[in-house]
């Protein structure tokens, strides 16, 4: 059969979550300094602008968790890249 090849697969909303994240918290430049941290509603707000819904980004901020690549503390207030 002559079908297309497929699509490449459009980057997982977390990925991109994950990625506006690190963004807003300047993260990921590698200067070995201290964790950075940003506001939980300054996230989230920042997510939702871009389209993103708040059930979209608690999923990437749980599997990010998983991954121990970021945490968020128990009050859900400030998220912290490690």
């Amino acid at each position: 059969s002559l079908s297309p090849p497929p699509l490449p697969s459009a980057q997982r909303p977390s990925d991109a979550i994950f990625g506006a994240l690190r963004e807003l918290s300047g993260a990921g430049g590698g200067r070995g300094g201290p964790p950075r941290s940003i506001s939980h509603g300054e996230a989230l707000q920042r997510c939702l602008a871009r389209g993103f819904t708040p059930a979209q980004v608690e999923e990437a901020l749980r599997e990010y968790e998983e991954l121990n690549v970021l945490q968020v503390n128990p009050a859900r207030t400030r998220i912290t890249f490690v």
